[in-house]
């Protein structure tokens, strides 16, 4: 992954670069064998179904994430970002409404990480707090 320390912000920054570049190897290599994701669209367990979740996304939209603030610890982090969603497809059962081909839509999110003795991800909780735009 990276020879930055744990839970640090620029060990943290890997993963997410690895996420907004869609490097599934990448953002997965954070992952505990079971690992827990409890998101506005979904509740996941285990890497495998986190990877089907961000495939069938990703071939929707165009996501990419901006770590705004990071709180961080060898055992917990807490960040805030700005997701920016851009459609791809028409998604007419996305969690927060329907969205169609072209839609572009910003928020803000909390996200925490709770991370095991290794430093894998053993649970991550997102959180929407607010849409900045829609459009």
């Amino acid at each position: 992954m990276t020879k930055a320390e744990i839970g640090s912000r620029e060990w943290f920054e890997v993963y997410l670069d690895a996420f907004n570049n869609n490097d599934f190897d990448g953002f997965s290599a954070f992952y505990a064998p079971d690992v827990e994701f409890y998101g506005q669209a979904a509740n996941l367990k285990g890497p495998a179904q986190v990877i089907e979740f961000y495939t069938m996304v990703m071939d929707r939209i165009d996501e990419h994430v901006a770590l705004k603030t990071f709180v961080g610890s060898k055992t917990n982090i807490a960040i805030e970002l700005v997701t920016t969603l851009k459609f791809k497809k028409d998604w007419p059962d996305f969690a927060p409404g329907p969205m169609k081909a072209g839609d572009h839509r910003e928020a803000v999110n909390f996200v925490f990480y709770d991370l095991n003795e290794k430093g894998l991800f053993t649970r991550i909780r997102s959180a929407r707090y607010a849409v900045i735009r829609e459009r």
